[in-house]
């Protein structure tokens, strides 16, 4: 068992890793090892999180049951089971332990009963990855049935580090590439049925699904990509009548999967549908990813849309120098030095080419209705 102060020194060292500009999956390998040796786990598992709808992206993982993916995530986002990741986003406290939350009977928990028990995990303990802009992914560790549990140690200091985690994923993942190709267009489809189970896709879900991250893991077992599965659990529960998750693909291109009920005769059925993601879609997800604040979000739309600072202000009802001290603060944030570096970073989210009005809007006055609010 760890010292209090092998901890301190441990969370030291993670906020080291945090701010040392490593991409994401190298983020996730560092900080796991640094955790196994603090906390004590083999096996692990580490997906991304769409901040708006905590619904988990492409992961790492090093664990034996890739097959039963699809039900553990089914069982997750079905809103019976313990410590889930859904819960872990929204609560107070970010993280918890099948055994604590069990009370020691890890029976009453049916992804551990019909999944994690066959393959001999005793325990999981599971951390939001969460900071002031988000919830970016989750740690889930898990111990052989031949193990002691987790501790309540150990689940306090997952929580104690998880801000810590949320920041180091949201700085290594507003790093990644982006893509300025020309979108897909083409939406992709597929229908499960109420099982789950794939009922008919189209050619265009196909090469959607591809592009995906993990692609190739999930086809080799089978599988869909981890998002399918949460998106069209929530809307078969009646939980929501749209569940929607916001990917980037390996090529750098953003998609929005959603799932929505079939109506009719396929009744029970679900469609899942692959496509662009819109231009608000993707400048909300990087202002978030950025840490812009609401009104700097503002000023932010404004200069995409061609305005100089006299026509931000006037637009936004602020004045030039407050509009200057925005795009200071912008500029940190974004970590660019000019407009042309800035327009640049968010070229990808086709708000650059929203122009209502072209370079006219430049000297229009102020607007008889209320500021904007965009993202």
């Amino acid at each position: 068992m760890a010292t209090d102060r092998e901890r301190a020194r441990s969370r030291a060292r993670l906020e080291q890793l945090a701010a040392s500009g490593l991409d994401v999956a190298a983020i996730r390998h560092e900080a796991v090892r640094e955790l196994q040796h603090v906390i004590g786990f083999d096996r692990w598992c580490w997906p991304l999180a769409d901040p708006e709808t905590l619904i988990p992206l492409g992961a790492l993982a090093e664990h034996d049951y890739g097959p039963a993916v699809p039900r553990v995530l089914e069982l997750e986002y079905a809103g019976e089971d313990f410590a889930t990741m859904g819960t872990l986003g929204r609560r107070s406290v970010p993280a918890g332990s099948l055994s604590t939350e069990t009370h020691g009977d890890l029976a009453r928990s049916r992804r551990w009963d019909e999944v994690f028990r066959r393959v001999g995990i005793g325990d999981e303990a599971a951390v939001a990855c969460r900071d002031a802009f988000g919830c970016w992914g989750w740690v889930k560790a898990y111990r052989d049935s031949t193990d002691r549990p987790f501790t309540r140690a150990d689940v306090d200091f997952l929580a104690d580090v998880g801000p810590i985690l949320g920041s180091a994923l949201r700085r290594s993942i507003r790093g990644e590439r982006t893509c300025t190709a020309a979108p897909a267009s083409v939406a992709g489809v597929l229908v499960l049925d109420r099982q789950l189970q794939v009922v008919k896709w189209t050619a265009a879900a196909r090469a959607r699904i591809d592009h995906l991250p993990g692609a190739e893991v999930y086809a080799r077992f089978g599988i869909f990509p981890a998002m399918v599965y949460p998106v069209a659990t929530l809307v078969r529960s009646g939980n929501s009548s749209v569940a929607r998750a916001l990917e980037r693909g390996s090529d750098g291109s953003w998609v929005m999967i959603e799932a929505a009920p079939l109506e009719g005769r396929a009744e029970g059925e679900i469609v899942v549908s692959f496509r662009d993601a819109t231009a608000g879609e993707t400048f909300g997800r990087l202002c978030r990813t950025y840490g812009l604040s609401r009104r700097e979000r503002d000023v932010l739309s404004a200069v995409c849309a061609g305005l100089d600072t006299n026509a931000v202000a006037a637009d936004l009802w602020l004045s030039p120098y407050t509009v200057q001290d925005h795009l200071k603060s912008i500029f940190e944030k974004v970590g660019v030095h000019s407009r042309r570096e800035l327009l640049a970073t968010f070229s990808t989210t086709g708000l650059t080419s929203m122009r209502s009005g072209g370079p006219a809007e430049k000297g229009r006055g102020p607007r008889s209705g209320p500021p904007r609010s965009c993202g």
